[in-house]
């Protein structure tokens, strides 16, 4: 087949890019790499319709709750109400889970002391960061005395728009009081990174996992996401077909790095050409990708990419301050790609993987992490190619 220079803006969220033909020789070849392969404008981008394609594949299976007796379940019970009360902000409803002389200390080792202090830290975190929200589950209870429990458990504390996570372990003494049980003692450590799962750190963007096509003109963007084995990471693949022909093709990797603590995607073309981007989370229906890359011919690239999700089954995309080897190129705004439903007679989209990407922990409602003054803001993120 004839080569066909494009002009490869890799955007990549579910799997979406933008490609341009490139007009004349001597002009600034695409940008190889950062993110995925490049898709056409979409014509219409206010308001794809949803396609009939289903939701995205189903969680990896949730470890099995732990069979309590009903002594422990209501422990747990007094747990689960401390998590309501802290995602609603009820800093009354939270003070009458704790004793008068509750102590409280958190992963720094920094200790509060009493009810009325630790309401008001409390008050205070939520003040100063509206809409934390707490996720957290007991691994086991276990009574010292009838009327004393101690709960081991494991939280996650996230910012109002999911871009910051904190990850902790607690142990927590609750003592029966006239009938409820109330906290005496709260220890926190910050968990392990082997105590979280990739599929807790990437489970935001499950949404990303289906079949996606952009279909228009000369050009044909399809691309398919899914997770790896034990949900370690979301592979997308993509093909890019001009005028029938296959022009370009590439995979990329969607995970964790620990190093950076930062989801991280990293993204290699059909060209030669390689790169990889920070992703951050700015809100339930964005993400934006700090993206670099190297060109086959050795030239650096460069993107910020912006995906917005439009419904279930439609993501925009816009790949601006575009760098390629040193100029800087035109911004490619408002590419479309919608998720589709498998033909007739094809199989479903598989679902997540079986194997639980999550230690086997119990998944009632943990004890009540201490409200962090906001989760550590994550870094720019890396546009997708």
């Amino acid at each position: 087949m004839r080569a066909i220079p494009l002009s490869l803006a890799a955007i990549g969220l579910a799997g979406i890019a933008a490609v341009a033909a490139s007009p004349r020789a001597g002009e600034a070849q695409p940008p190889a790499q950062p993110a995925p392969p490049a898709a056409r404008q979409a014509t219409n981008p206010a308001s794809p319709e949803a396609p009939t394609q289903p939701a995205a594949a189903p969680a990896p299976a949730a470890p099995a709750a732990p069979a309590f007796t009903p002594e422990q379940k209501a422990v747990a019970d007094a747990l689960a109400a401390f998590v309501k009360a802290y995602n609603s902000g009820d800093t009354k409803a939270l003070s009458a889970f704790f004793t008068e002389d509750l102590v409280l200390i958190d992963p720094e080792n920094d200790e509060t002391r009493g009810k009325a202090a630790v309401g008001e830290m409390y008050a205070a975190a939520f003040r100063d960061n509206a809409g934390l929200k707490l996720e957290s589950r007991a691994d086991e209870v276990r009574f010292i005395t009838p009327d004393v429990a101690r709960v081991e458990g494991e939280s996650r504390i996230s910012s109002a728009n999911g871009d910051a996570a904190d990850f902790n372990r607690f142990s927590a003494i609750l003592v029966r009081k006239a009938g409820a049980w109330q906290a005496a003692e709260i220890r926190e450590f910050a968990a392990a990174a082997e105590d979280v799962s990739p599929y807790d750190r990437l489970r935001d963007l499950e949404w990303m996992v289906g079949h996606w096509v952009d279909d228009g003109g000369d050009v044909r963007v399809e691309a398919d996401v899914e997770w790896a084995d034990n949900a370690s990471f979301l592979v997308r693949t993509y093909h890019v077909q001009v005028g029938g022909e296959q022009a370009s093709s590439g995979t990329m990797f969607i995970g964790w790095d620990p190093q950076s603590g930062q989801i991280k995607s990293w993204n290699f073309d059909s060209e030669g050409g390689h790169g990889e981007g920070y992703w951050t989370k700015t809100s339930d229906k964005e993400w934006v990708v700090k993206a670099t890359g190297v060109l086959r011919d050795g030239r650096p690239s460069s993107a910020t990419q912006i995906h917005t999700i439009l419904n279930k089954d439609s993501v925009k995309t816009d790949s601006i301050d575009r760098i390629i080897g040193g100029q800087v190129a035109p911004d490619i705004t408002d590419v479309v790609m919608v998720r589709k439903a498998p033909a007739p007679g094809e199989p479903a989209e598989a679902g997540a993987p079986a194997a639980a990407p999550t230690p086997a922990r119990a998944a009632t409602p943990a004890a009540p992490p201490r409200a962090p003054a906001a989760p550590a803001a994550t870094p720019a993120p890396a546009a997708p190619r």
